[in-house]
């Protein structure tokens, strides 16, 4: 087969829809998953639309079903990009949020890949899974999100030793902030299912989602663009990175990971302007350090 192929799901979100359009115009046949049908009609022109809801088991089969009956049972790639997002602090967030945030990005990124890799296997083709940098460092509201992408970096670890011998190439990008909507998403969808816990507990954090919120306003998200070259970096270079990195914050976050915990701790509070007084003067009083100066006390 002269053209390339590749299934890119979570095309109608931001990078998705671009990496669709860009890899179009280098003359590969995209296959594009988009998770409602009513969606399909913002999936770039030249693509084909699939329907693949990653908690959906059905969909992700029938879209390998026809992948395979298209092509003749051979795929060049697979783009693991579609995902969401939870914030939240671990104490608050609900429990049916903690399995939405896993069931998309850890289990439904490997049920799509079970369901194509043979066709991956037939053509030595090339896995690229979109992670995050807060894989490797989580902060304060970010438990659910880091967790699921530093679970889903442990899986590419483990498939990419599993697939060397047999000539399919595994890799993992790494962005920082981008500018896409997906955190708007997210913090529609809080609104939506409420936190946990009593009204104290809520009261408690109230602080922290001020200054997280104070924190993300100043942020200033990368475009969308450099992820999009680093996807077609990842699938076109001949000796692909395990690991790929993208944007500043990125680099700068993935430096601080290095760091002792406490150090980097100290200085991510600090970054974020979360102390004992953003608790209501609340804080953890540690056998034995009640006396020391400079110790937080409740």
């Amino acid at each position: 087969m002269s053209t390339r192929t590749v299934l890119i799901t979570g095309a109608a979100g931001g990078v998705g829809s671009a990496a669709v359009r860009r890899l179009t115009e280098l003359g590969w046949e995209v296959y594009a998953g988009v998770r409602r049908p009513s969606d399909a009609g913002r999936v770039p022109g030249g693509a084909h639309p699939l329907v693949v809801d990653l908690i959906d088991e059905e969909t992700v089969d029938a879209a390998a079903k026809e992948i395979a009956a298209r092509t003749g049972g051979r795929l060049d790639a697979l783009v693991n990009n579609a995902g969401v997002i939870v914030e939240g602090p671990v104490e608050l967030v609900p429990l049916e949020d903690w399995r939405r945030q896993f069931d998309v990005n850890v289990v439904g990124q490997i049920a799509m890949t079970q369901a194509v890799l043979p066709m991956l296997r037939a053509a030595k083709g090339r896995i690229v899974n979109i992670g995050a940098v807060s894989s490797r460092m989580s902060g304060p509201a970010f438990g659910p999100i880091a967790a699921s992408k530093a679970a889903l970096a442990s899986v590419t670890e483990a498939l990419r030793v599993e697939m060397r011998p047999l000539g399919v190439e595994v890799c993992v990008i790494e962005p920082g902030l981008l500018d896409t909507d997906i955190f708007g998403k997210s913090g529609a969808s809080r609104r939506v299912t409420g936190w946990r816990g009593d009204a104290d507990a809520q009261r408690l954090y109230e602080g922290v989602s001020t200054k997280m919120g104070e924190f993300n306003a100043r942020a200033k998200p990368g475009p969308v663009d450099s992820a999009v070259k680093t996807i077609v970096r990842a699938l076109t270079e001949r000796r692909p990175k395990s690991r790929y990195l993208v944007g500043r914050d990125a680099r700068m976050m993935a430096a601080l990971a290095k760091l002792p915990d406490r150090a980097r701790d100290r200085l991510l509070l600090r970054a974020v302007g979360i102390d004992a007084a953003t608790y209501g003067g609340q804080a953890c009083e540690r056998p034995g350090t009640a006396d020391v100066p400079g110790r937080f006390t409740r």
